[in-house]
C-alpha cells in the first residue's frame, strides 16, 4: 500500500482525487481510501467518536482530494458519520 502522503499522479505530478469508503460498526469504522482507478492505497480504523470522525477525515485527505466518501449502514450506526448529523 502506499504511504500517507499526498498521492501525485506520477506522469504529472500532480495531486491525485482519492475515494473514501467507511465500513460502520457499533464501536469502530473501519476506512478505505481508493485512487482513481479503484486501487486500494490505504485502511484505517477509528472509534466511533467525535475525535474518531475528525482524525477518519484528515487520514484521508491526507491522500489527495476527497471527491467522494460512501459509508455503510448509514441508519444504524453509520448515522452520526452522515452529512447533516
Amino acid at each position: 500500500m502506499i504511504s500517507n502522503e499526498k498521492y501525485c499522479n506520477e506522469s504529472s505530478g500532480t495531486v491525485a482525487d482519492v475515494v473514501l469508503g467507511v465500513d460502520t460498526h457499533l464501536d469502530v469504522h473501519l476506512a478505505v481510501v481508493l485512487d482513481h482507478l479503484g486501487r486500494r492505497l490505504s485502511t484505517f480504523s477509528v472509534p466511533t467518536t467525535k475525535k474518531g470522525y475528525e482524525s477518519l477525515l484528515a487520514w484521508a485527505e491526507g491522500f489527495g482530494s476527497l471527491r467522494c466518501a460512501g459509508v455503510e449502514g448509514t441508519s444504524s450506526y453509520g448515522a452520526l458519520s452522515s452529512p447533516g448529523t
